[in-house]
């Protein structure tokens, strides 16, 4: 409306409508005007509620929080904003819900405590000790006042006394710890023989109409997403700095006043095996993943290759195929517990297991170049790259502001924002709602690409902010709503699907059959193998965290009954390339309690008590957030 306002009415009459909308918008706020609240609420829990105001900055801590913990690893693209707030609330609803426990037991915080806690915050203290403005400054930059920092670190100080209060109470016996042992250190010994499905399903052929079938059956395995097209306006310091002047005397002033900055880092070239598991993950999947890195470091040291163990047990899928490489790093680039691991190891040298956010890697040093200091002359490309940065830098923030001037004020074009910035127009390919290519990957491009203003009305985007100071301003200029693929287009994979679905309906038949003459007596894994009927595999010993077995194997050894002297516990499972596995467990041998000194023995107990209080916690936390009344009020999640 003030669009059409401002290209069709002009003079005294203009200005007098704008005053009319104005007056009412200035005595009451736009909110009044529009009959809709200053503060929406977007969840109510018994009654209490939790504004939009409260889950966007809990968003934007939790994003805070994973861009400091990451560094230059963060990639906003890996963290949706969707996703996010939808964890944000969650937690939100059950904070509120224990916070309702913790009023009716009456827990409290004194002021005092608040604030001999909050002064004792490393990040509002100046030399060791606590400033004032440090402390305002931090807070605002939060969106926050003093009374409500206050308050927030209140009710987590109330959280932490229901949470240790209940954990802290928990306690193991010498007999669950025994338990605990014989189950965990338990070792197996068994047999296990592999029926490939593909082998089995080698000669079927689909007839032509099975084949449009099973793709109209499955069809939604074939869609096309919705997608658009974009063209777009990037803004970037590396454009900016392209045309500019430069001359030598400005580079060697510049070189002058950030020498600093050109001092060449050690670099290190490296490979990694990642064990991955949560950060707030519990302690029985911290000790299974430390275990099963533990596992592969001991393989390493008796001289299996490194990159095949990393191909194999990776969980690490930009690194696996390439048998755990990740190419050069210098210091800055990965998680500090592991760039500290790195650079403690000489070229060649393996590390112990090593924890980070991401999970436990175990890490190998390849190749250590160290560069020379350099001089202007050695260095001069990367000093002309920088100068033209800090250049381009500075005038950015201007030509931004046109930009987003420009490209409002013609809504549905780019070319005359373009033609007065001396930008060109820019084309993508296909956009998803997953995102694109390089500077269209963020979330943001995504957002604004696929919203009402832009993607229903044709309108310009506002100006997007982007890492690395970019900007950029896009528009839709191509729409395709979710499709299928022609039946034509893949054909090929539905015949490789059917084939895959045959092969693992055949071998779980197969395999079915044989479990049934296992157990009755009539054959042996040997014998089975010996008709040619599969691949067999015998007498391994293994522990439940063992990486000698696929993990379906593994799972289904340990989860068989103890065999009776003489006759094997048989078992058959599908395994997840279409293949199943029967196998045979012949002997179990539990693990030994009295093989942990009294040291070893306390540290057992206290880690299960922590184990075990923790999940009374969370059981306790469930049981209240399914018995709250709750109600989602806005944004679909």
């Amino acid at each position: 409306m003030l669009l059409a306002i401002r290209e069709k009415a002009q003079g005294w009459f203009a200005w007098l409508i704008v005053g009319f909308i104005t007056i009412p918008f200035a005595l009451w706020g736009i909110q009044s005007y529009l009959g809709v609240s200053s503060d929406p609420v977007a969840v109510s829990v018994d009654g209490k509620e939790i504004t939009e105001r409260q889950v966007e900055q809990r968003v934007r801590q939790f994003r805070d929080r994973l861009r400091s913990q990451l560094g230059k690893a963060y990639r906003p693209e890996m963290f949706d904003d969707k996703t996010l707030r939808k964890q944000v609330i969650e937690q939100l609803i059950n904070d509120a819900v224990l916070s309702e426990t913790a009023d009716a037991w009456k827990l409290r915080v004194s002021d005092d405590f608040v604030r001999q806690y909050i002064q004792s915050i490393p990040s509002f203290q100046t030399n060791g000790k606590f400033n004032v403005q440090a402390y305002n400054t931090l807070i605002r930059n939060q969106g926050m006042s003093q009374r409500s920092f206050e308050e927030e670190v209140r009710g987590d100080l109330v959280m932490e006394q229901l949470q240790y209060g209940l954990s802290g109470s928990a306690f193991a016996t010498d007999h669950e710890l025994n338990d605990s042992i014989r189950l965990k250190d338990q070792e197996r010994e068994l047999s296990y023989l592999t029926i490939s499905g593909s082998k089995l399903a080698a000669d079927y052929v689909p007839a032509e109409d099975e084949i449009k079938a099973y793709y109209e059956e499955h069809l939604n395995k074939y869609m096309v997403p919705e997608r658009v097209k974009l063209e777009y306006l990037l803004l970037s310091p590396e454009i900016l700095g392209a045309d500019l002047e430069v001359t030598e005397e400005k580079l060697r002033d510049y070189y002058r006043q950030h020498q600093d900055e050109f001092q060449a880092p050690e670099e290190r070239k490296l490979r990694h095996i990642l064990i991955k598991v949560a950060e707030n993950a519990d302690q029985a999947a911290v000790d299974a993943a430390r275990a099963k890195a533990a596992d592969l470091e001991q393989r390493l040291a008796k001289g299996e290759k490194f990159e095949d163990l990393a191909k194999e047990f990776s969980d690490d899928p930009g690194s696996k195929d390439q048998g755990g490489e990740l190419g050069w790093i210098s210091p800055g680039l990965m998680a500090k517990t592991f760039e500290e691991e790195a650079y403690k190891l000489k070229k060649g040298q393996i590390s112990q297991p090593v924890r980070t956010p991401f999970g436990f890697h175990i890490i190998q040093v390849v190749d250590i170049r160290n560069p020379d200091k350099g001089n202007f002359e050695i260095l001069r490309d990367k000093i002309e790259t920088a100068w033209r940065r800090q250049q381009a830098e500075q005038i950015l923030f201007d030509k931004a502001e046109q930009l987003a001037d420009l490209s409002y004020e013609s809504p549905d074009s780019l070319v005359p924002a373009a033609e007065a910035l001396g930008l060109k127009v820019q084309e993508s390919g296909w956009v998803d709602r997953r995102g694109g290519q390089g500077d269209l990957s963020s979330p943001k491009i995504v957002a604004a690409a696929f919203s009402d203003d832009v993607l229903g009305e044709g309108n310009n985007s506002e100006l997007i902010e982007l890492e690395g100071d970019k900007v950029l301003v896009l528009r839709v200029v191509e729409h395709e709503a979710e499709h299928p693929q022609s039946f034509e287009e893949v054909k090929d994979k539905v015949v490789a699907a059917m084939k895959r679905d045959k092969g693992k309906a055949l071998a779980a038949e197969k395999g079915t059959a044989l479990l049934a003459s296992l157990e009755a007596g009539e054959k042996t894994l040997q014998q089975i193998a010996a008709d040619g009927d599969g691949e067999l595999k015998s007498d391994i010993k293994v522990k439940r965290q063992s990486t000698l077995l696929p993990q379906a194997v593994r799972e289904k050894a340990f989860g068989l009954g103890r065999p009776e002297k003489g006759k094997p516990a048989f078992g058959g499972i599908g395994l997840g390339n279409g293949d199943y596995a029967l196998l045979a467990v012949t002997d179990v041998t539990d693990g030994d309690p009295s093989k942990l000194d009294d040291k070893a023995r306390k540290a057992a107990r206290q880690t299960m008590a922590r184990s075990k209080g923790k999940l009374q916690f969370n059981i306790m936390g469930r049981y209240l957030r399914e018995r709250a009344d709750v109600e989602i009020k806005t944004r679909e999640q």
